[in-house]
């Protein structure tokens, strides 16, 4: 009742009073000062009694940036004002309710002319809204500070592999001077003792800058593997024919490869044209200069292209023939257009990220056969696709709310521990800041629609120091 005679209150005269900005920048807001009872005015009628409105004094100097993920999820931050809850967490009224001159609405209108209510709110406490878990709930402040503490573990890691010459060492270094020439960025390459080695005979460097990559579920991390990848940089042309020969060596018939990112952006190339764009274009010679010594060829062959989710990704049905060997391979390679460098996919284009997750499923030979999955360095767009796509399953198979609900253990914050159980396995996995946080934001709305939720529904489960409210007038929003 006192949030719905507040809504409708209008004072006599004079323009409402304006919330002054309290605490200077970067100081604390006075949490006695930020929520007080408002008291009688010569402006305003007096109050109910038990009406309190909480503000949140932040300076206009010491706003945080605007965030491309705040408008259509509606997300949490705490930098932000918190409100009252709104009307939509009370009983909705049969009969309309009736609003008197001086602001106030009438009693005996709120309840229903029957004065039978059990269609309504009996009904509403039969089915309790489930607790969404505590990660996702977090504020962009929070998540912040989690991706700053995944860079320092990486940072001890790395220091670690200085100091540490052992070979043996989990984070040993590559140090064969010929695996420089074939990386792509001179900081990204695998952990020694955690890459991919091409089978070539003795002696020959057997290098290429690609990870195996092994995520288990965080319920039950002793049981079989839930996803196979293998993380890899954009092949430069002197390492077309190895990620070749790796596809032929690690991939059961029918493999599967995921491109995150165009041959060129921004006017630079991000990863060589090592695949035929189209039917009409001849094979590619794969070993035609026998760089190994061990007559290893192969031809490449377009058999088809497909377009899927309005152009958004291409698909083509490629064929390698093995020269000694009588069965073709098939290879499917997804090429994804929408995922722009350091960035994340656009809040239209989210359903058509989730087709190339499902398409890179159905092609694959099993599940335990690895997909190819790369962009450019091979780290930040390929570490958030695995991710996202190992918590999505986390998320479908209920694994997360079960989590929830155990008693052996706090449920913790799985997208932390997955993007870190990455690094362990590949360098700067989820390379950017924007990636990490975008991971959260797609797992909540997905736990959301699981439920069938809308944020409303869940507002009364998260510290109103927490809850970003996208509201029109928000002069620090985005339209």
């Amino acid at each position: 009742m006192d949030h719905l005679s507040s809504r409708f209150r209008r004072s006599k005269r004079g323009p409402p009073t304006t919330p002054q900005l309290g605490s200077p920048a970067g100081s604390p807001p006075d949490k006695s000062s930020s929520e007080r009872k408002l008291g009688p005015t010569a402006n305003q009628r007096e109050q109910p009694p038990s009406l309190t409105i909480s503000t949140t004094h932040l300076p206009l100097d010491n706003m945080p940036p605007k965030s491309p993920f705040r408008r259509g999820f509606h997300f949490r931050n705490s930098n932000k004002r918190a409100r009252s809850p709104t009307s939509a967490s009370l009983p909705a009224p049969v009969s309309p309710a009736v609003v008197t001159q001086d602001g106030t609405v009438e009693p005996d209108k709120l309840t229903p002319a029957n004065g039978d209510d059990k269609n309504g709110t009996e009904a509403a406490m039969e089915t309790p809204k489930p607790n969404i878990p505590a990660f996702l709930t977090l504020s962009e402040q929070e998540i912040d500070a989690k991706f700053i503490d995944l860079n320092w573990a990486e940072r001890l890691r790395l220091r670690e592999s200085q100091e540490n010459p052992s070979p043996n060492f989990q984070f040993a270094r590559v140090t064969a001077p010929e695996a420089r020439i074939l990386d792509r960025y001179a900081n990204i390459q695998p952990w020694a003792n955690n890459r991919i080695k091409l089978q070539v005979p003795e002696g020959q460097v057997d290098y290429i800058n690609a990870s195996p990559i092994v995520l288990r579920s965080p319920l039950d991390p002793e049981g079989k593997p839930a996803h196979r990848y293998i993380a890899m940089q954009g092949p430069k042309i002197a390492t077309m024919d190895h990620a070749w020969r790796m596809v032929v060596e690690q991939l059961d018939n029918p493999a599967v490869i995921v491109m995150l990112t165009e041959t060129h952006e921004g006017g630079m190339e991000k990863c060589y044209q090592y695949f035929p764009r189209n039917v009409d274009q001849p094979p590619l010679v794969i070993g035609e200069h026998d760089e190994f010594g061990d007559g290893f060829r192969a031809q490449i062959q377009c058999v088809s292209v497909e377009e899927h989710a309005e152009g958004a990704i291409e698909a083509r049905q490629l064929a390698i023939r093995v020269e000694g060997r009588e069965k073709v391979m098939t290879v499917w390679h997804l090429l994804y257009c929408k995922w722009p460098d350091f960035g994340v996919p656009a809040l239209e284009d989210i359903d058509s990220f989730f087709e190339l997750m499902r398409l890179s499923r159905e092609k694959n030979a099993c599940e335990d056969n690895p997909r190819i999955i790369h962009c450019s360095a091979g780290v930040g767009r390929s570490g958030t696709f695995i991710a996202l796509e190992h918590l999505m399953r986390e998320i479908e198979s209920g694994d997360v709310d079960r989590r929830k609900e155990s008693e052996d253990k706090d449920e913790g914050d799985i997208v932390y521990e997955t993007v870190d159980a990455l690094r362990v396995q590949r360098k700067q996995m989820v390379q950017a800041e924007s990636q990490y946080l975008f991971i959260y934001r797609v797992l909540r709305k997905l736990w959301l629609e699981k439920h069938g939720l809308v944020e409303q529904d869940i507002e009364d489960q998260e510290p109103a120091a927490k809850r970003l409210e996208v509201d029109c007038d928000d002069p620090f929003l985005d339209d």
